[in-house]
């Protein structure tokens, strides 16, 4: 029996497990360090109950900072946000809109298990959101500020680079008058 092929399989056995244990730490650590995102948003925001009453539908744009542990479906997301509302009879009102400036932070759950298409989630969370009504674009800057909760189901598609989420929301303010809507936004992040 020749001993130099078991030689060259020992040590090519050997020089593996080497390799493998010194890959092993990087690919731990790849996997237990969190990634963070920065993304944006807009839609269109329609205004529900109360708050339908006096305004028609605006906009809704925002801004997004994220937090996500690799191989858990669950994340973390800080956001704010900027919605307007015209007043329902801008004829009469010399141009009045309704705006609501918010910030949150949110919850983020994936439903299932992501495909090459992307997939769904649910989000949630709450924040403190400030509202006035103004006539020009600065307006008046005297704000009320109340605590609101968001809840809703978006679903993301993850392309080159960046991600791509359509996302529902019902937003509700606890203010004197119940502020309620939805926001309905795309979003990129990267």
């Amino acid at each position: 029996m020749n001993a130099r092929p078991l030689q060259s399989n020992a040590l090519l056995f050997v020089g593996g497990l080497l390799a493998t244990v010194a890959i092993t730490p990087f690919q731990l650590h790849a996997q237990v360090t969190p990634s963070l995102s920065i993304g944006a948003t807009a839609g269109l925001a329609v205004p529900v109950g109360d708050l339908s009453d006096f305004t028609s539908s605006g906009y809704s744009i925002g801004v997004t900072l994220g937090m996500k542990q690799a191989l858990v479906p669950f994340s973390l997301r800080a956001e704010g946000s900027f919605t307007e509302l015209p007043w329902s009879d801008n004829a009469n009102n010399n141009g009045a809109k309704h705006r609501i400036i918010g910030f949150a932070l949110d919850g983020q759950y994936n439903l299932g298990t992501a495909t090459p298409n992307g997939g769904l989630y649910f989000t949630g969370g709450a924040g403190t959101y400030g509202s006035n009504d103004v006539n020009t674009f600065f307006g008046d800057t005297d704000r009320n500020w109340n605590l609101g909760i968001n809840v809703g189901l978006g679903y993301y598609l993850q392309l080159t680079g960046f991600t791509v989420n359509f996302e529902g929301r019902f937003v509700n303010v606890f203010s004197d008058t119940n502020q309620r809507l939805f926001p309905i936004t795309v979003g990129v992040t990267f």
